[in-house]
């Protein structure tokens, strides 16, 4: 990343241009601008941010901007992929473990207390039938 920032702070010095007149032409803050320079990427929201940044940046300087996305781009996978599958694993394994599941009536596990809960029910309606059917044999 320093080396990207170190081209594209020659070509503006060597075109004459100031940081502040490329970040008013540019219409973003020059403070981006002069990290940007210095290999600092952190400053930048995002890294779409970072690659809208850097190709304006590099067309506004008349340099190569494909050239400067895949500088970039090597930057960027050269940083992410020394991350190892295992490592990788061991995170999806850790995301999973604090997934919190979302309970409704249809992911709900039955129990054996809302099995009760079903046998006293019945026991209840079956008692007030047989109740019903002995009241209607006395009144009719």
């Amino acid at each position: 990343m320093k080396e990207i920032g170190d081209r594209l702070k020659e070509q503006r010095e060597e075109v004459g241009i100031t940081v502040e007149e490329a970040a008013s032409d540019l219409k973003k803050d020059p403070i981006l601008i002069e990290n940007l320079e210095s290999g600092n990427h952190k400053v930048f929201k995002d890294i779409l941010e970072l690659k809208d940044t850097i190709s304006a940046y590099s067309k506004y300087l008349g340099l190569d901007e494909e050239e400067f996305k895949d500088k970039l781009n090597d930057y960027l996978f050269e940083t992410t992929s020394k991350i190892s599958i295992e490592d990788i694993k061991d995170r999806l394994k850790k995301e999973k473990k604090e997934e919190k599941k979302i309970k409704t009536p249809y992911t709900l596990e039955t129990t054996k207390k809302s099995h009760t809960t079903y046998i006293i029910f019945l026991l209840i309606a079956l008692i007030l039938i047989v109740f019903y059917i002995i009241l209607r044999k006395i009144f009719l």
